[in-house]
């Protein structure tokens, strides 16, 4: 749920909010409302003590938004209803709009639907702003008075009008918790060292007792915990999948939109259980007296499809919607966030090109097509001849093949890896 006041609509004097829920990813509905009381104070208005300007509204707007991105976030385009009741005269409105109103009164009603477009840009964890633009056609009925605050009635107006629709919005989201589980890891405390037992006959000296053996942090036991000491920073040479306890979260193709499930070419990604873990072992060592969050460090990757520029980019932007994702669900400073954009996972591609022929693994293509792709990784240093020699072996089959079955599974957010320090 959010909640915004349009910025230029205060600057006309009058009072007004919103509230806007979200269905899904990317669609949400709400209400616009706006109401002005009091005749005067325009921001335009020259001379307040003498001015004979007179402004009395309500308006109510119920509306649809669609984000292309995700909710709350970035392009969107929207639909409303509107309903406003008005008691206008000797206003001048700017461009010249609505001429009658400048030296006569108006007070109706007017129904109009219209449609909308903007861009939203996220302040932090909950506050955002957001700019819009667009036009509303309706019918308008009013009756015609000759001055702003008196004179007889001069008749009525009615037929189409337009109103534009502008604003700069400030808006806080409210974020939905996730339920904690009540134990965020099963602990392991260390095993006692089984007792000494005294032989029946006491004819040597009793034996010195071991020492107990230090403890050691709980935490330290799950797979994506290090300590801060065993830190690396990320260069492409790095194989993230042959690292222990490297942890992934899928997207879909050119998407940067982190989704805990999601089906792409009838095959299912389960982003839950992944999520969940990442969210548990942060919580817990939040809440450890013994150690904590020295750098949660988030690798995006991306498949080798396309231009590298682009791919880059969606890289950065996966391993962003990560972090987003934590610090929508826990207390974690930008400090303690290391986001690298890896670019096109060729590392991980060749890798997997060698475990294939090596005999790890199952594919369909035959053993010399996999060399042939070896050679190519192996000898070609830039990106785009890479990919454009790739799509023409064997008359396009062999890419085909990788499109299908190896490639899909690079378009990740990478790896996740959390150090701490013990305390």
């Amino acid at each position: 749920m959010s909640f915004r006041n349009n910025l230029l609509y205060d600057a006309t004097g009058t009072v007004n909010a919103a509230v806007e829920v979200q269905l899904g990813n990317h669609f949400s509905v709400g209400v616009n409302g706006g109401f002005k009381s009091w005749p005067r104070y325009l921001f335009w208005d020259t001379d307040k003590e003498t001015n004979t300007s007179h402004w009395r509204h309500f308006l109510v707007a119920p509306e649809a938004r669609y984000y292309f991105d995700e909710i709350f976030k970035g392009a969107f385009l929207g639909a409303d209803l509107l309903y406003t009741h008005y008691n206008v005269g000797n206003v001048k409105f700017p461009f010249g709009l609505y001429p009658e109103i400048r030296d006569y009164r108006l007070q109706g009603d007017y129904y109009a639907v219209g449609l909308f477009g903007g861009y939203a840009w996220r302040l932090g964890p909950h506050w955002r702003i957001e700019v819009l633009a667009g036009m509303h056609v309706g019918y308008a009925n009013a009756d015609k008075y000759e001055c702003a605050h008196c004179g007889s009635q001069l008749g009525t107006m009615q037929g189409v009008a337009l109103l534009p629709n502008l604003g700069v919005n400030i808006a806080y989201n409210l974020k939905r918790r996730e339920k904690q589980k009540k134990e965020i890891l099963e602990i392991i405390a260390p095993m006692e060292p089984e007792p000494q037992v005294e032989p029946e006959p006491v004819v040597e000296p009793e034996p010195v007792p071991e020492p107990e053996p230090a403890p050691i942090l709980p935490i330290l036991r799950h797979p994506v915990v290090r300590p801060a000491s065993e830190y690396k920073p990320y260069t492409p040479e790095r194989v993230l999948r042959k690292e222990e306890g490297a942890l992934y979260v899928f997207f879909p193709v050119g998407k940067s939109v982190l989704e805990r499930s999601f089906t792409e070419g009838g095959r299912t990604r389960d982003n839950g259980p992944t999520l969940d873990e990442i969210m548990e072992v942060t919580a817990y060592i939040l809440k450890d007296s013994l150690a904590s969050v020295s750098c949660i460090q988030i690798i995006g990757l991306s498949s080798v499809e396309g231009s590298a520029q682009n791919n880059q980019n969606l890289s950065l932007a996966r391993a962003q919607a990560m972090k987003q994702y934590i610090q929508d669900r826990l207390p974690v400073p930008d400090t303690l966030f290391e986001t690298v954009g890896g670019g096109e996972a060729w590392t991980e591609l060749k890798d997997i090109v060698q475990d294939l022929k090596a005999g790890v693994g199952e594919s369909s293509l035959t053993p010399a097509q996999l060399q042939q792709v070896l050679d190519l990784l192996e000898k070609d240093g830039d990106a785009a001849s890479r990919e454009r020699k790739l799509k023409a072996m064997d008359g396009g089959r062999v890419y085909r093949i990788l499109i299908e079955t190896l490639l899909k599974d690079l378009r990740n957010s990478g790896y996740v890896r959390i150090y701490i320090e013990e305390k």
